[in-house]
């Protein structure tokens, strides 16, 4: 039998692991990216990520996040290299906020070690963190940091190992289906295949002959400060502004904290989102910053902007496109998307090889 061709467009955290289980799987794997990933341009920098084994964001995200931590631990056999660190992950916040009620809730359905711990424990444990009064702390033994540009960077380069054909710095203006399978339309040519595996983002709703649900994009900042005294022990931290907001601090890197709100409110159009980082970004990361660490904060060093693409639920959407079964695609987004990506990106490979997903995706279908 013919390989199956199979073009990937969006070579970020999704589209990388996609087009490296296709090329696994034995497919003529041609991927495109408008950029040359790793890169500050979308969603995937920053020098790392949070993951979860728990999931805030409902129990059924349970099997992806465990199977996309099973995908990188074989990577990281695979190639010698660290992807992951195992930290644990502390969750700070009111009880009934998002992240400390809903991540209890999803480690009870799915039967997974945690642990409600009230302010007064979290002083004795993580001295140097100052906790408000009324709120408590959710221990995620699982939780680690992730590494995304080394992740997308090592995933291109073994896809490419294994024969998939790479096409960086090419825009992809639109996808076609045919009698005899599909076609794009690139800067640098046409091109035809069996499927298409779509995951650029917030760049997917530009494409001509888009039928897929309407994305927003939404405007997040994170910025890096000195820290001024080595903390022990550190988690991941979530931490609650108090007002239904968690903004992530990250064990230090090279003696610089890292402080990445979720979320922001600025949505619109991606090419109208500024990419400046503005005062007030920096204002908001740095008070809260100072008031859970006030020993440890040092001077403010850099930002960069990032951009989420969000769907209307607020939750993945993994399907075949409307009118298109040779269109699969996967908006594995929302601001909190890489931890899922290694498994996405095998779901959806396996989708445009007209195989079964190893997990089950079928409640992030289509409606």
């Amino acid at each position: 039998m013919s390989r199956p061709t199979v073009l990937v467009i969006g070579l970020g955290a999704v589209g990388s692991a996609a087009a490296l289980h296709l090329a696994r799987a034995g497919a003529t794997v041609v991927g495109f990216d408008r950029w040359r990933p790793p890169h500050r341009l979308g969603s995937t920098h920053g020098e790392s990520r949070i993951t979860r084994a728990t999931a805030w964001e409902g129990a059924r995200y349970v099997p992806l996040v465990a199977r996309a931590q099973q995908l990188w631990a074989d990577f990281a056999q695979a190639t010698q290299r660290q992807y992951f660190s195992a930290t644990g992950g502390l969750f700070v916040g009111l009880p009934d906020e998002y992240h400390v009620q809903g991540s209890r809730e999803s480690a009870q359905a799915a039967q997974l070690p945690c642990e409600l711990i009230p302010a007064r424990e979290i002083a004795r444990r993580w001295p140097w963190l100052r906790v408000p009064d009324g709120m408590v702390g959710f221990w995620d033994p699982g939780a680690g940091v992730l590494a995304p540009e080394r992740i997308v960077d090592d995933q291109l380069q073994m896809a490419a190992q294994l024969g998939a054909t790479l096409h960086f710095d090419t825009v992809v203006h639109g996808i076609e289906t045919t009698s005899s399978g599909v076609r794009v339309g690139t800067s640098h040519g046409e091109h035809r295949a069996d499927a298409i595996v779509v995951c650029a983002g917030g760049w997917m709703s530009q494409l001509i002959g888009w039928t897929g649900p309407d994305l927003q994009v939404e405007r997040v900042t994170q910025h890096w400060f000195a820290e001024t005294a080595a903390r022990v022990d550190a988690p991941v931290l979530l931490l609650s502004d108090g007002h239904g907001h968690a903004t992530a601090v990250f064990p230090a890197q090279a003696k610089r904290i890292k402080v990445a709100g979720h979320g922001s409110g600025r949505v619109g159009p991606l090419d109208a989102l500024e990419r400046d980082v503005r005062a007030d970004d920096i204002a908001g990361a740095e008070s809260l910053l100072r008031g859970y660490l006030p020993q440890h904060a040092g001077a403010y060093l850099e930002s960069s902007s990032c951009f989420y693409t969000k769907t209307a639920s607020g939750h993945f959407v993994i399907d075949r496109m409307p009118g298109a079964a040779q269109v699969v695609f996967a908006s594995a987004c929302n601001g909190y998307g890489f931890k899922f990506s290694a498994a996405v990106g095998e779901a959806v490979a396996a989708m445009a090889l007209g195989d079964e997903p190893p997990v089950d995706i079928s409640s992030w279908r289509l409606p």
